[in-house]
């Protein structure tokens, strides 16, 4: 390695953890576990995976998906082990054992099986994780639907959210207006800065809303470590029927991380020209997300806009994905307790940008600028995407993408419809 791919290394990452700390810290508050989970998640993943895993330029940590399914398995967790104790030692135990799960996957060869996954059903489940994201945030913020609504005025919270949005989407754009050299143009994080004015607002103001709750803390590596060995699973926990019980939330992450991040492989691949060792990368996403759920963090994946901002900030080598888990972890450590500044407000705004983010527009647009209506094939198409988004909502993600699969490819067998690949390269180049 020279200097100078060392040094646009170590930019990329950089640049790239502002986004990766930003989003960990918002999927930790929105799992359940706290922001400081979320953090070390977005820390410790990208360190492991960048080492060991099969995409040589890849940015990976928690993503909307896996959170979205992880704080179902906090919530469930707590409603059977109502001592703490107890729920956090059996979310770990389903957090190794979805880390051995997807080393198996590796293992076992499965990564080729991705391209058996029809694009319809992607998208569907996809549009599926937006929507469980949306009504999170909508529930929390408005009390309803069993959830704890957010402390504070309903009015003053929802117009903190808002303005979060609006931030988020208002920056990068003045940023390009502004004269503002291209190449400096990452560096205001629309992300970033959204939440830094929110904040910096709602403090200066004195407004009376509830703050983010960090969880779990470092105030001293004993203490975490302490942290570490009596949320390790016990022998009351790791039993016949709790295994049982934990296997089908294992599973449902498994599949979930081998869409995430094999489908990323697949845009990252297309921008470097390279190809992505998929049972690798499986094998390297169950050590990290293994380590990360014993040290207590949530799990994640090969997240497809930081691993695009990664290659746009002209990362080198693998070391770029490595100062990226450096730089959050040092932000971990320094600058924690700017998280509980943070109302909580502005997380939910951060994450239904997210959800944005995560569902699909391209084909809906498509559709109606080319006038798809008329198409028989792709109204299949519609059926598809439509059906798997509903089973995601109302039942299970791995019943969506088993159910879906086996509908379309009923569907071409019977009727001799087919899948939407132009669609997914249109999506591809917009990413481009």
């Amino acid at each position: 390695m020279n200097k100078a791919s060392f040094i646009k290394d170590l930019l990329a990452g950089l640049t790239v953890s502002f986004a990766a700390l930003s989003l960990g810290a918002a999927f930790g508050a929105m799992s359940g576990r706290g922001a400081f989970a979320g953090m070390i998640g977005a820390a410790v993943i990208p360190i492991i995976t960048s080492i060991f895993g099969g995409t040589r330029l890849q940015a990976s940590g928690p993503t909307a998906p896996m959170t979205a399914v992880t704080a179902l398995i906090v919530a469930h967790a707590y409603d059977v082990f109502p001592e703490k104790i107890f729920a956090e030692q059996f979310i770990t135990l389903i957090f190794m054992m979805f880390g051995v799960t997807i080393i198996l996957a590796g293992v076992l060869r499965a990564g080729r099986l991705i391209q058996l996954v029809p694009n319809t059903v992607v998208l569907g489940f996809m549009n599926g994780i937006a929507v469980l994201i949306w009504y999170d945030q909508i529930a929390k913020l408005f009390g309803i639907l069993g959830k704890k609504m957010i402390e504070g005025s309903l009015w003053l919270n929802l117009t903190i959210a808002l303005a979060t949005i609006c931030l988020i989407f208002l920056i990068p754009y003045l940023i390009k207006k502004s004269g503002i050299k291209a190449q400096y143009h990452s560096f205001f994080s629309g992300l970033l800065f959204a939440i830094l004015i929110m904040t910096i607002l709602a403090n200066l103001m004195g407004l009376d809303v509830q703050k983010v709750e960090l969880g779990n803390t470092i105030e001293s590596f004993s203490e975490y470590f302490a942290i570490i060995s009596s949320y390790f699973p016990s022998s009351q926990i790791v039993t016949q029927q709790n295994l049982i019980l934990a296997l089908p939330y294992a599973l449902e992450l498994t599949m979930l991380c081998y869409l995430d991040s094999l489908l990323t492989a697949l845009v990252v691949d297309k921008m470097t020209g390279e190809k992505t060792n998929q049972n690798k990368e499986l094998m390297a996403q169950g050590l990290a997300n293994g380590i990360s759920g014993i040290l207590q963090g949530i799990p994640g994946a090969q997240a497809t806009i930081r691993s695009v901002l990664l290659i746009k900030e002209n990362a080198q080598t693998r070391l770029a994905g490595i100062m990226l888990g450096i730089f959050v972890l040092i932000s971990l450590v320094f600058f924690k307790d700017f998280i509980t500044l943070i109302p909580a407000a502005v997380f939910a705004g951060v994450l239904v940008k997210a959800g944005w983010d995560v569902c699909d527009r391209d084909y809906v647009e498509a559709y109606f600028k080319n006038n798809w209506i008329k198409s028989i094939n792709r109204n299949f198409q519609v059926l598809i995407i439509v059906y798997t988004t509903i089973i995601t909502v109302v039942v299970d993600l791995n019943v969506a993408v088993i159910t879906g699969t086996i509908l379309y490819y009923i569907g071409v067998k019977l009727f001799k419809k087919y899948d939407l690949k132009d669609v997914e390269d249109q999506y591809e180049e917009n990413i481009d």
